[in-house]
């Protein structure tokens, strides 16, 4: 298997780099022939598609006109629009698949989206949808220390998650119901990056927020790639890189199957 996770380290911030790489690894495990034609619903600035599905027709399509261009000059993509995805501009049963990583927490209206991606996917195709869960903003580490020192943690992981703009932090049982309610069938549902990974995670955006400002003098998140401190990094994030799926943890990815109707 390719490695995922240097490739992010050499592209993306250190939280970004950390979540991104785990993910590649994922759908390289777990859905190794993911069939074409694919759609991705928020496919962003490409960076995700670039390093983890690259060679894959692939339809991308985002809200974010911005992203959309950046997705664009990446020439990854077979085909990109700017689109919501509780309206997506396909016809019926359009793709054999369809993909969508970390996004789907960031959407609103849910229900009416899912519903979408159900009807552009092929009956018998495959969704693979990585989801921010309820553990999220109840283990970030300034949530803890917050209630370490007597404090209200839950304020920290409620800030936290409107500054992320996440709408739907969602339990394994709920984001189940949501996808079967659309029409899909739950074949796995992986737990992934343990709890303290997260609070790594939480500290790192404060350790990288200087990347926020390269990102918008340059366009890039790192200055010289080669040299960049990221790797300095890279013992401790393989460890998680390759840790074992936990029992629970604050995201899922789940691979599911478009029903029959």
């Amino acid at each position: 298997m390719p490695d995922y996770l240097r490739p992010h380290l050499l592209t993306l911030p250190i939280h970004r780099a950390m979540i991104r790489a785990v993910e590649a690894r994922l759908f390289a495990e777990m859905v190794p022939e993911l069939p074409e034609p694919i759609i991705d619903i928020g496919s962003g600035d490409g960076t995700f598609v670039q390093i983890a599905l690259p060679g894959k027709r692939i339809i991308g399509i985002d809200p974010r006109r911005a992203d959309t261009r950046e997705a664009a000059q990446r020439g990854v993509y077979a085909g990109l629009c700017v689109a919501n995805g509780a309206a997506i501009p396909f016809a019926d049963g359009s793709f054999a698949a369809a993909i969508s990583n970390c996004v789907l927490e960031h959407v609103v209206p849910l229900d009416q989206t899912l519903r979408e991606v159900a009807r552009v996917v092929r009956p018998g195709g495959v969704f693979v949808a990585s989801v921010v869960g309820d553990r999220f903003p109840r283990e970030l580490l300034g949530t803890w220390l917050l209630n370490r020192l007597g404090l209200n943690g839950s304020q920290y992981g409620r800030w936290f998650n409107r500054i992320s703009d996440h709408h739907n932090t969602l339990s394994r049982s709920e984001w189940t119901r949501r996808f079967e309610q659309a029409g899909f069938t739950v074949e796995v549902c992986r737990p992934y990056l343990s709890d303290a990974a997260l609070k790594l995670f939480d500290f790192s955006h404060y350790y990288g927020a200087p990347s926020l400002i390269t990102r918008a003098l340059t366009g890039r998140w790192l200055l010289a790639p080669p040299f960049t401190p990221n790797l300095l990094w890279e013992p401790i994030l393989r460890r998680i890189y390759e840790a074992p799926a936990p029992d629970d943890a604050p995201y899922y990815f789940f691979v599911l199957r478009r029903r029959y109707d």
